[in-house]
């Protein structure tokens, strides 16, 4: 029944705080698995779904992708190398450093794509209408 409802029930639309949320965590993944020089020379994409998407080289030209940058571009990239390489990967401090990280990279991705911005920028809740 579950798998039912997962695949015929209603699905949560995106917002632009989920995708900020899920870009600090691609950036901590990333992070942990190739490094921080290897993040830092790699690019970003946004596809049509609104997933993001780590490349260690530049992504090949494609209809499905939104927005794509350049990590290294960014002017938060270059603190956040310093804060990384002071502090180490601490997963507290780096919690907070990927947040900020993930601020820069929203930006960017918003400058390139009119379809990020059209998105809600925060989940709105359903409340049910209670009547007398």
């Amino acid at each position: 029944m579950q798998m039912l409802f997962r695949l015929f029930g209603p699905r949560r639309r995106k917002n632009q705080e989920d995708i900020a949320g899920r870009a600090a965590e691609v950036i901590v993944h990333v992070l942990f698995d190739v490094g921080l020089d290897r993040f830092l020379a790699g690019s970003i994409l946004l596809d049509r779904q609104f997933r993001l998407r780590f490349f260690a080289v530049a992504p090949p030209a494609s209809p499905a992708i939104l927005a794509s940058i350049a990590v290294r571009e960014l002017d938060e990239a270059r603190a956040f190398r310093a804060h990384v390489l002071e502090s180490g990967i601490d997963a507290p401090l780096l919690a907070t450093h990927a947040r900020i990280m993930a601020d820069g990279i929203m930006g960017a991705l918003r400058r390139q794509s009119p379809a990020l911005c059209a998105l809600p920028a925060t989940r709105r809740e359903r409340r049910g209408v209670l009547r007398p």
